[in-house]
């Protein structure tokens, strides 16, 4: 039965997706992409408009914010599900908190590009999908960290890797800066730099993956070989859009930057991603010849039910951390943060005296940058405030199909239970383990069903908002929920330091 003011809206024929966009409101990105979205917390509004559905350029690479997911329940027919809106998956929560603007950002996206120079480059069509999820940490405003949200995704597809276009780049960034050692030093060692970021990636986290036994073996006697998660065209991809955005697009302010925390997910076994949807009859072949680089040839199930292991890939630009929680419930932090009194960044830029330690004991670069690499900020770009990525690998996820001998060779064990990203609004107040234990002691108390990601992210951001101080920066917390999600020990390490942390923010304020 059809009511009557659906029948009167129909009859003055008004879009009632428009009207069901409008109800729908969550604490991240809307249904309606030029709506704006009211912050849970402080009553801020945030300005979210920074996806479109889906974006495709010539080569058939493919970014969209839609997934296409076949229930195990269902014989036929898939469902096309919004990446913003499955809180039962994918958790996001934004405040902020005590300052007057929210100025952090965060993106969703699936995206499918060549990943493997044996493959041309202009046909995608058996390249993998990623799941990419992006984190930014605006500062001096939100014109950065917007755009990125809105763009860098679509950057990442859009860019055919190429040495030469990459060393192109450097130069322009000599020419934009001659007077900078920094820059100059890169380019006239170029090719010792691309062996050593790009060829090798010598990062101490990715040289990890070659401490003990470099080959797994599955239960069926095929190797899996750890060092090889990533191709040297993967990370040209990354290096190649990064630099290049922040030439073009992001230096243009000057007193405005963002960090950048990235990690793209895919099935380790890429033949999983093949399957043809049944949705997809033999009537809708010639339609699916004509689109063949089309996301939506695509079942992405593993997104959702992976039985499989994981191939992680975490990008790191600043100081938002990316922390997974492993079957025990323990946080591995599986990036560096990229700050002024970090030996490695002190080395990198010879910047001994160039950081200065300001009233409250903390570091900066040049007196006005936290972090030594970000987007934007083209003040410091001279001195080598870069956007220059972290790229780590790791190999997670559902062990089913490894011998028990074997499991013992992966980083973290395997099997496990979500994936966190947070800003240094959340860091600053809260240590990793506190942040995975109160996640973990959320789902143990209020049960797996009402316990969502989305549930839990609103949790940690509440928190926040009840131990912060009068300056407390934006917070911002996603989680990505595994395989192994609730499998974990039925203990919470740190909630003793989580609740005298409560009670001297109340303490406190009875004084004041």
């Amino acid at each position: 039965m059809i009511s009557k003011r659906k029948k009167m809206l129909l009859a003055k024929n008004v879009n009632l997706n428009k009207i069901i966009s409008k109800r729908y409101i969550t604490t991240g990105i809307p249904f309606d992409n030029n709506a704006k979205t009211t912050d849970n917390y402080n009553n801020d509004t945030i300005n979210n408009d920074n996806n479109t559905p889906s974006t495709n350029n010539d080569s058939g690479s493919f970014a969209s914010k839609y997934i296409h997911w076949t229930p195990s329940n269902i014989t036929s027919g898939m469902l096309r599900l919004d990446l913003y809106k499955i809180p039962s998956y994918i958790g996001h929560c934004s405040s902020r908190i005590n300052r007057l603007y929210n100025e952090d950002r965060y993106s969703f996206s699936l995206l499918k590009y060549a990943s493997n120079y044996k493959r041309a480059v202009t046909n995608t069509k058996n390249s993998p999908t990623f799941l990419n999820i992006n984190i930014f940490d605006g500062h001096g405003g939100s014109n950065v960290s917007t755009w990125l949200s809105k763009h860098l995704h679509e950057k990442l597809v859009q860019t055919i890797p190429n040495k030469k276009t990459f060393y192109s780049i450097l130069k322009q960034y000599c020419l934009k800066y001659p007077h900078s050692d920094y820059w100059l030093n890169i380019y006239e060692n170029r090719e010792a730099y691309y062996k050593r970021f790009i060829r090798t990636c010598s990062t101490k986290k990715e040289d990890v993956l070659y401490n003990g036994s470099r080959m797994i073996f599955d239960k069926f006697g095929n190797i899996i070989d750890k060092t090889s998660l990533l191709s040297d065209l993967d990370r040209l991809r990354i290096f190649q859009t990064y630099l290049e955005v922040d030439l073009k697009d992001c230096i243009v302010y000057e007193n405005c930057g963002s960090t950048a925390s990235s990690i793209f997910l895919t099935p380790y076994a890429e033949y999983e991603q093949y399957t043809k949807p049944s949705s997809l009859d033999d009537n809708n072949s010639s339609n699916n010849n004509n689109n063949n680089n089309n996301v939506d040839d695509f079942n992405n199930d593993f997104l959702l039910t992976s039985q499989s292991l994981m191939k992680l890939c975490v990008v790191q630009v600043g100081d938002c951390k990316v922390i997974l929680c492993d079957k025990h419930g323990v946080a591995h932090s599986l990036t560096q943060i990229h700050h002024a009194n970090s030996p490695r960044e002190t080395a990198r830029l010879n910047s001994s005296k160039l950081s200065i330690t300001d009233s409250f004991g903390e570091t900066r670069f040049l007196d006005m940058f936290a972090n030594t690499r970000s987007f934007g900020d083209s003040k410091g770009k001279e001195m080598g405030l870069s956007c220059e990525p972290d790229i780590y690998s790791y190999l997670i996820g559902n062990t089913s199909k490894l011998p028990h001998q074997e499991k013992s060779k992966l980083q973290f064990g395997g099997d496990e239970c979500f994936i966190c990203m947070v800003t240094d609004g959340v860091t600053d107040l809260m240590d990793d383990q506190e942040i995975i234990d109160l996640i973990t002691s959320t789902v143990n108390m209020r049960g797996l069903k009402k316990a969502t990601p989305q549930l839990v992210c609103e949790e940690v951001i509440k928190y926040i908002s009840a131990i912060s101080g009068k300056d407390a920066d934006n917070a911002t917390c996603l989680v990505y929920r595994l395989s192994n999600w609730g499998n974990w020990p039925v203990i919470d390490r740190t909630g003793a330091l989580r609740e005298e942390k409560l009670l001297n923010t109340n303490q406190a304020e009875l004084r004041e």
